[in-house]
């Protein structure tokens, strides 16, 4: 007769699962029968943490945990030794279908309320199922193989469509049990589960299809289980409360959150205001909903936004680290892949972009991001296919004319431009102005050394697709006669003196850039561009990029100073 650490005689074998096999067996000393697991891992390390969340979920003393009693090592295997649980699990429930519809509910609110607990404790089951689901022998409902299936990863027809990319996130989320017990419910009602021997792919594309067989429940029945499965985390329930306050009242409650509603309407108008570049306006709303309703996720990915579009990129930063921090399941891989560009971080940046692009194939200013990465790190002939791809699908848009070509020069160092660029250059001064460079006669530029061409030609921003004529009122406050110069060009060129294709010519000779810097100069929408010159300050801080000019702003050239404003007012 075998022995387990000569205290237990085995009786017979209980089965098999991921982890490893299980053994009936008596104790010699007390005749209890005990189930005895045998650990496939040889993993120490893999052990001790199992043993360390058994032995802190035993602590709750919960009468709906299986019990564990110890664990001991034999012939250099590892051995867990548990209450034995004779009335099977509930999968030889479902499979021999001796129960009632009410019964189901109610197992399914006992669990429910004992996973409430042990999440309250920061312990997650992650692999909820019929199998692990067990009943002693008075029908007392007992949840099995804690710190074992944690280990497991879970079972891939009830796992969550957010498991499959398994992260620190996912894993430390109490919802993903919330999802495994929606889908054992599912199972319990139906007797069948959807998911069962499909791919992860599969699965997807059944939660998108939403074909599960629930049609012949009740109403409320139907709509706690996709609530409680829905392929969005924060669409489920959140707590395990929420799950049995649901089936206890036989419906899902109604959730209105006056704060969040109005937290929503001030977000609201604070981006009609950026749609319009109303920078001002923006801010002012985003600042009365960051007073008025603090940690507000909706408000703080707001807050990252603004600060994005307008180029404080540490700022934008932080308020998406503190809105993913609240939620972290958020959608915000197109920001963060333009965060990570401006920080030229430019693999992360594309990684990031080419994600959120397979998911919102129809988002073109994300496609010009991600060709002005490839443009950034000098891949100019994927630059100029991605370009052209976009402009036979949406001709309309002139920004991917414009960044073909210059990907199209720079890719010919500077020896050829695309055939079309002469006719277009009348409808889009970016092309205009870059072609102005290429074709100059004293040049601003070397090939090889700095300055370089590509230092010199002007990406064009998705936003400047509609380009409306602005006046803007250009001041140098260093001459004793001062006379304001309103100026309505697009593109307004600074630089040495005696470079006469500059509209603003400075006085400072080689401690001025040939080309020093552009005004883009759009109606609401005014940007001033370094090329990377002998140094450009806007406001006492320099310009290592682009920045906005929003209201009144003085610029530094040297030496030279400009008031810069839209309105001719604030001059005086």
């Amino acid at each position: 007769m075998k022995l387990f650490d000569n205290k237990y005689i085995f009786i017979k074998d209980l089965g098999n699962g991921g982890f490893g096999k299980v053994f009936l067996a008596k104790e010699r000393v007390s005749n209890r029968f005990v189930a005895i697991k045998q650990l496939l891992t040889e993993d120490k390390f893999l052990q001790e943490n199992i043993i360390h969340e058994i032995e802190t979920v035993a602590k709750f003393e919960n009468p709906n945990i299986v019990t564990f009693y110890h664990h001991f090592r034999e012939e250099g295997v590892f051995y867990l030794v548990m209450e034995y649980c004779s009335g099977g699990s509930l999968r030889d429930k479902i499979n021999s279908n001796t129960y009632t519809n009410t019964e189901a509910i109610d197992w399914v609110i006992t669990l429910a309320e004992s996973l409430r607990i042990i999440h309250k404790k920061g312990i997650i089951h992650h692999d909820i199922k019929p199998d692990n689901i067990l009943f002693t022998q008075n029908g007392n409902i007992k949840i099995a193989d804690f710190g074992v299936a944690n280990k497991n990863m879970g079972t891939r027809s009830y796992m969550c469509p957010e498991s499959f990319n398994w992260d620190f996130k996912s894993t430390n989320d109490p919802r993903i049990d919330i999802y495994s017990l929606g889908v054992t419910l599912m199972e319990l009602l139906s007797k069948k589960n959807p998911f069962l021997g499909l791919s992860r792919e599969e699965i997807i594309e059944k939660h998108q299809s939403t074909d599960f067989p629930i049609q012949k429940l009740p109403n409320w029945q139907q709509e706690i289980i996709l609530k409680a499965i829905n392929k969005t985390p924060e669409l489920r329930f959140q707590f395990m409360i929420e799950l049995e306050e649901a089936l206890k009242a036989k419906s899902v409650p109604m959730i209105f959150n006056k704060d969040n509603l109005k937290a929503a309407e001030l977000v609201d108008l604070a981006d009609k205001a950026l749609k319009t570049n109303k920078w001002r306006n923006a801010l002012n709303f985003l600042e009365l909903a960051q007073k008025q309703y603090k940690n507000n996720v909706a408000v703080l990915q707001a807050l990252g936004k603004y600060n994005l579009r307008i180029q404080k990129i540490d700022a934008a930063k932080s308020y998406y680290e503190k809105a993913l921090k609240l939620n972290p399941r958020l959608d915000v891989q197109k920001d963060l892949g333009w965060i990570n560009l401006e920080a030229k971080k430019y693999p992360i940046a594309i990684g990031l972009l080419s994600d959120h692009l397979h998911r919102n194939p129809a988002d073109y200013e994300a496609y010009n991001l991600l060709i002005r990465c490839y443009y950034e790190t000098d891949r100019y002939e994927t630059a100029m296919e991605l370009s052209k791809m976009i402009m036979e699908a949406n001709p309309s848009l002139p920004c991917f004319a414009n960044n073909y070509f210059i990907a199209f020069v720079l890719n010919s160092n500077g020896k050829s431009i695309p055939p079309k660029t002469k006719a277009e250059q009348k409808n889009n001064p970016f092309i205009e102005y870059n072609l102005s460079v290429i074709t100059e006669n004293e040049l601003s530029h070397n090939f090889k050394k700095s300055p370089t061409l590509k230092s010199k030609l002007l990406f064009m921003d998705f936003q400047f697709n509609n380009m409306k004529e602005n006046t803007i009122t250009i001041l140098e406050t260093n001459n004793k006669v001062q006379t304001p110069s309103a100026l309505n060009n697009l593109i307004i060129k600074f630089g040495r003196e005696e470079y006469n294709q500059n509209d603003i010519k400075v006085s400072g000779s080689t401690t001025v850039s040939r080309r020093h810097c552009v005004i883009i100069n759009t109606k609401d929408n005014v940007w001033l561009y370094d090329l990377e010159s002998t140094g450009t300050e806007i406001n006492d801080v320099v310009v290592t990029n682009k920045v906005p000019l929003i209201g009144y702003n003085n610029l530094k050239i040297n030496d030279i100073y400009f008031a810069l404003t839209t309105d001719k007012s604030k001059l005086i």
